[in-house]
């Protein structure tokens, strides 16, 4: 009974420990999204104003903060990390150029805020 007992309430630890594992990922993921959300936000601001110096400040910041969570991304939601990379490395090369296509980058950059909100969606389901 002893080892039964001892067997059942290692079973239950593991799944918790399993499901707080879980959780830290979703959270990070939450968080990692909602700081890109307030860099785009940013981003498209400079990008309205044409304040250049302002782009190329904000818009590097984007590929720190992917950095940050990418890889529970691409195993979780494999779709959504190809369309925001391929909005994502495309904008931060644009902030970077010497001279600013506001057409182009602010189109980019839409297409990464549509693609990160549609992550967020799926994680708040």
């Amino acid at each position: 009974m002893k080892k039964l007992t001892s067997m059942i309430l290692s079973i239950g630890l593991g799944g918790l420990l399993l499901l707080a594992g879980c959780s830290s990922d979703h959270s990070k993921v939450s968080n990692g999204v909602n700081k890109m959300l307030d860099t785009t936000k940013q981003l498209s601001k400079a990008i309205d104003s044409g304040d250049q110096t302002k782009v190329k400040e904000v818009g590097p910041k984007l590929e720190d903060q992917w950095s940050s969570f990418e890889d529970e991304v691409k195993k979780d939601h494999k779709d959504l990390y190809d369309k925001i990379e391929t909005y994502l490395d495309p904008t931060v090369a644009g902030s970077k150029a010497t001279t600013m296509d506001k057409k182009a980058l602010s189109n980019l950059n839409s297409k990464l805020t549509d693609a990160l909100m549609e992550l967020e969606r799926k994680l708040n389901r």
